[in-house]
This record gives structure tokens, C-alpha cells and sequence, in this order.
């Protein structure tokens, strides 16, 4: 019942889209994990978040989507950001949100749209003539310079979401550090198709924000590359040894 009514989406195509297992269980520990911080009065604290291991081309934009879309529900919520690295990157994400449904979550093309779109409730006409809605989709530099711009705006005592796409690329330093000092009450998730481990993190920077888990927190749930090559989701790698 959970599948037909919670995780499918009907396309702006008109095709129904079912979501895959790994991407419904990674889903609703998401949802469980803001249900369990909000009760336990965590918001603020890694503890509150975690990060979603799914490899590159595991569907990871409809994951999101969905996390974003349900979290943009529970009654507590009061936005969703959807944070990526690049422009380009934004426009993608808004078009693929777009064709999953359309008119769902609001883009942006500078930070003084950006700051609308945060200050105005839900439901209110924007200037562009938009619906605001609950979930946004931004660039982190974006948000970086709305913080930078806003000191002790009223926005960042509310309720809210933030899903970082690739979450180990620009988040690691001093506009990590921004987002999670100017929000006091927000669930920090990040989706990566490859975490940082201590074994692999670089040197320099944040000694506190090295690895993937000292950013977002737990790791909630994986799909790696090996296993989407069993499950035949992603091609597999043809590999030939040439001895020299």
C-alpha cells in the first residue's frame, strides 16, 4: 500500500515511475530519522541527519525528490532545500523535479529570489508570478551569500530540511560551516555516489569536517557500485590487463 501510495510518482510524461527497494528504505530512514531527532529535540546537531551512499546512476535525483517531497509534508517541516554545487547542476535538478511533478519546488536565478522565496510563506504568490513552495532548490553559493547578507534573519529559527546533492564536493569548509551556524533548527542530509572515509580524506581544512560522517552524520542506508552492477541497475566495468 506504502509502494502505490507513497512511493510512486505518475510523470509529467504520464508514466508511472516505481521506486526501486534501496530507494524506498533509504527514504523513509530519512522521514524516520527527522521524526526521532524532532522527538528527541536534536535539530541543530549532526544527530539529526546522516548521508545516503547510492552510486552514480542509481536514480539518487528521484530519491531526493521523494525524501524532499515527504518531508515537505510532515506537519513539523517548515521548508526543504534542495542544495547542489553548480548552476548547472540547479537547472538540472529543477528540471528533472519538474518532470516528477510539476511545479513542486522552486528554483532560483539570484540570491535576492532566493531570499523571497524563503521570507514569504508557503502558498503566497512570489514576484515572478510562482506559487512559493515548500521545497527549494538552490546552489550552495546561493545560500552561502543569502546567509552572509541576512544576519539573525527570522528564517533561520524555522523548522528545516537540507539535502546536499553530492555532498562531499565545495560543503566541506567555511560554507558548511555558514549554513550550519546560521540555521539553528534543521536536519542535514547529503546523498554521495562516493563518501569520504579518515582513510581517504585530504589534508588541510576543517580538521572537524574531514570525512562525510563528521558533515552530515550516520550513514543511513548504502547501494554501491557493486551492488548495482549485481542488480544489473548500472553497466558493470570491462576491464583488460595489458602486461608491460
Amino acid at each position: 500500500l506504502n509502494i502505490l501510495t507513497r512511493y510512486c510518482v505518475l510523470t509529467a510524461d504520464r508514466m508511472l515511475l516505481v521506486m526501486r527497494p534501496y530507494q524506498i528504505v533509504a527514504t523513509e530512514r530519512m522521514l524516520t530519522r527527522i521524526d526521532i531527532s524532532t522527538n528527541y529535540k536534536q535539530l541543530g546537531t549532526v544527530a539529526a541527519g546522516g548521508y545516503v551512499w547510492h552510486t552514480t546512476g542509481s536514480g539518487k535525483t528521484l530519491t531526493s525528490f521523494k525524501a524532499a517531497q515527504l518531508a515537505s509534508k510532515l506537519p513539523s517541516v517548515d521548508k526543504v532545500r534542495f542544495v547542489v554545487d553548480r548552476k548547472d547542476l540547479d537547472y538540472q535538478t529543477m528540471r528533472e523535479y519538474d518532470r516528477f511533478a510539476p511545479g513542486s519546488a522552486n528554483s532560483n536565478t539570484s540570491t535576492n529570489v532566493l531570499a523571497e522565496q524563503l521570507t514569504k510563506p508557503n502558498g503566497a504568490t512570489l514576484r515572478s508570478g510562482q506559487t512559493n513552495q515548500p521545497i527549494i532548490i538552490t546552489t550552495i553559493q546561493k545560500l552561502s551569500t543569502f546567509i552572509r547578507a541576512n544576519k539573525g534573519h527570522a528564517i533561520y529559527d524555522g523548522h528545516v530540511v537540507i539535502i546536499f546533492d553530492e555532498c562531499h564536493r565545495s560543503q566541506f569548509g567555511d560554507m558548511h560551516t555558514a549554513i550550519t551556524k546560521a540555521f539553528k533548527r534543521y536536519h542535514l542530509f547529503g546523498f554521495t555516489g562516493t563518501p569520504i572515509f579518515a582513510v581517504n580524506s585530504g589534508s588541510g581544512g576543517n580538521p572537524q569536517l574531514k570525512t562525510t560522517e563528521q558533515a552530515f552524520g550516520d550513514k543511513l542506508h548504502t547501494y554501491t557500485i557493486v551492488d548495482a552492477i549485481t542488480d544489473k541497475n548500472v553497466l558493470p566495468f570491462r576491464i583488460d590487463y595489458v602486461n608491460t
